[in-house]
């Protein structure tokens, strides 16, 4: 908190560094071949450059959810898998506290907006830093609060994982709070890159395929599918697909309960002092109240920090085999 500025602008570079890039990677190569095949609101054409198009159509219109429906159903079957089994290994009292401290967190940060903002703990702000935290101040408090109210937001609803409802449920709110986010932070719509000039269909065989896409800000680039269960799917990814899965499952696997039971009482604790600051910090009536009470949780979060840092808890202590 004491940083608001910094933490706001590190959130918008990954939103725009990383989640957008990824996001839009996505949409623009998970294509579909067949007729028939259709998310909620899009049917794809059979033709690849065609169907590419209508994908990148719809993720611009914020149909999101059909970066769900466009996949294999090998990889559907893989994503719910791992979500799955996740949610196999945690323990459950502790993800579900935590998930309710954050969520508890956006609560008390959206009632003490005016405090946190003009909290002189940490230096003065420049009134154009404030005013743009302030402008994105909904949009973080929207896009925290729908993921604690989603699905993964519960032990239970982890083990019962379901990508279908996640992307029709969750996955457009969530960009369009990053979206916004975006717009906010002055950065280029990373989804303007799925605005293209044109694209054929150069190559194709019964399961490959080669794109020339030419964009409308310039350039032009040319990217290989596979077909995969009568999808198309960027070849990078095919080829890496399997592989990517198995490592991720081996390193939940590899989560040891008792290193989680060994710490859980430690773990409790943390959440349960984290609980009292957030009393402190909700139940304060004015800047002053609200300034000792943010003053006198640093000590106790900074050896938090410390401690978490040094111990790395709730980490499996053995690295996993490559």
């Amino acid at each position: 908190m004491l940083k608001i500025e910094a933490k706001t602008k590190s959130t918008m570079f990954i939103t725009h560094k990383i989640f957008f890039p990824y996001a839009a990677m996505v949409a623009l190569f998970f294509t579909a071949c067949g007729a028939g095949i259709s998310s909620t609101t899009v049917t794809l054409p059979d033709e690849p450059s065609a169907a590419m198009q209508t994908i990148a159509d719809g993720v611009i219109a914020g149909n999101y959810s059909i970066l769900w429906h466009a996949m294999p159903i090998s990889y559907q079957t893989d994503i719910n898998a791992i979500a799955r089994l996740a949610g196999s290994k945690v323990d459950s009292e502790i993800y579900d506290k935590s998930f309710g401290l954050v969520g508890r967190f956006a609560e008390v940060a959206n009632k003490q907006k005016s405090f946190i903002l003009n909290t002189s703990l940490g230096g003065e702000q420049p009134a154009e830093q404030i005013a743009e935290i302030e402008a994105a101040w909904s949009s973080i408090i929207g896009f925290v609060q729908t993921i604690v109210t989603s699905s993964i937001s519960s032990s239970a609803g982890l083990r019962a994982f379901d990508g279908q409802v996640f992307s029709e449920q969750t996955l457009p709110a969530l960009f369009k709070y990053l979206n916004d986010l975006a717009e906010i932070s002055n950065k280029e719509n990373p989804f303007g890159s799925l605005e293209f000039g044109s694209l054929k269909t150069v190559e194709s065989t019964d399961t490959t395929a080669v794109l020339e896409i030419t964009f409308t800000k310039g350039g032009v680039q040319t990217k290989g599918l596979t077909k995969i269960e009568n999808r198309w799917v960027p070849t990078e990814i095919a080829i890496n697909w399997s592989k990517g899965m198995a490592a991720a499952k081996k390193q939940l696997e590899a989560i040891s309960y008792e290193e989680i039971a060994k710490n859980k009482t430690q773990l409790m604790g943390m959440i349960t002092m984290l609980d009292g600051i957030l009393t402190q910090l909700n139940t304060a009536e004015t800047q002053e109240q609200f300034d000792q009470a943010l003053q006198g949780a640093m000590i106790p979060i900074g050896l938090l920090m410390m401690q978490i840092m040094g111990e790395g808890i709730g980490v499996p202590t053995k690295p996993v085999a490559q």
